[in-house]
């Protein structure tokens, strides 16, 4: 009205992105990515095996490219925890604690039975390095994904568009940490298939083994938050969008829209179906091919 003052409008804030652009989230993570490249980087050149050839040098730039992805890793799950935790005011830091205690235990008997499965004496220091390196980036991602198995758990709150806004937006969330860990794992295997052919001579087995490893790992953080919002779309569908009332005229078009949401909820396909698009499972498939380009160089 005339002679009221007009409020400023305020700063809109989406993910930490302020009026200005700026968003902490983007600078953490290009600090992560610097900070795993140098780390890569000097794992690459502390070997006491480098000599100026094509092998190391093939090495050197993979551990690079590997110690940036992790950060980038780190960085992306790090912002997409937060926002779950945003949204979701009912998920707490402690919630994600016994989901990420599970994924440590199961890395750490992985990893103690890697000198059982493939010999002690095959398994050099650069491996391991490298491979912890990108299990650290990979963790804010693993919490993210507990934090979306504990934001399922129990309905959505809101009305019903709001909820199915939620579990499209969960599900995308999803799709996107398993793409940036699948990345992860391809390195890993590219990073110990170049290191086959110089210095400790190390077998086939090995990149087969880590891509194995690897994959794994990421199917006990990936796998558990997948069912169960698989299942709470699953509810939701089952809630809202019965065909038990509908009229005998509708039942086609009726069913026809349920099948339609189900599949953009993903409940037409499996764990195993979503784990492949991925490039987790194909993963150690493609290790024996890198291994053998790796080996004709």
């Amino acid at each position: 009205m005339a002679g009221q003052p007009v409020e400023a409008p305020r700063p809109v804030r989406v993910s930490g992105v302020d009026a200005g652009g700026r968003t902490r989230a983007g600078e953490l993570r290009f600090l992560a990515m610097v900070v795993g490249a140098g780390l890569g980087g000097l794992i690459a050149w502390s070997n006491p095996h480098r000599v100026a050839g094509t092998e190391f040098t093939l090495f050197a730039v993979l551990a690079l490219m590997l110690g940036t992805a992790s950060g980038e890793v780190f960085g992306y799950g790090l912002a997409r925890w937060r926002d779950v935790l945003t949204s979701h005011p009912t998920v707490r830091f402690r919630h994600c604690i016994p989901a990420l205690l599970g994924v440590a235990a199961v890395a750490g008997l992985l990893i103690g039975a890697a000198p059982f499965v493939v010999g002690r004496e095959l398994i050099p220091e650069r491996s391991l390095t490298l491979a912890s390196l990108a299990l650290f980036g990979a963790l804010p991602a693993a919490g993210a994904l507990s934090a979306v198995q504990c934001a399922v758990q129990a309905p959505l709150p809101g009305t019903p568009g709001a909820q199915l806004d939620g579990l499209l937006t969960l599900r995308r969330l999803l799709s996107s940490l398993l793409n940036q860990l699948g990345l992860l794992i391809l390195l890993v295997m590219l990073a110990n298939g170049a290191a086959t052919q110089w210095g400790t001579d190390l077998p086939t087995t090995v990149v087969i083994f880590s891509g194995t490893v690897s994959s794994l790992i990421v199917g006990a953080a990936f796998v558990p938050a997948a069912s169960t919002l698989r299942r709470r779309s699953s509810y939701f569908v089952d809630q809202y969008f019965t065909l038990d009332d509908a009229p005998l005229a509708e039942l086609i078009q009726r069913a026809d829209d349920r099948i339609k949401l189900e599949k953009m909820l993903g409940i037409d396909r499996t764990t195993f179906d979503d784990f492949k698009a991925g490039l987790v499972i194909l993963a150690p498939i493609l290790a024996s091919a890198v291994a053998a380009v790796i080996a004709n160089l």
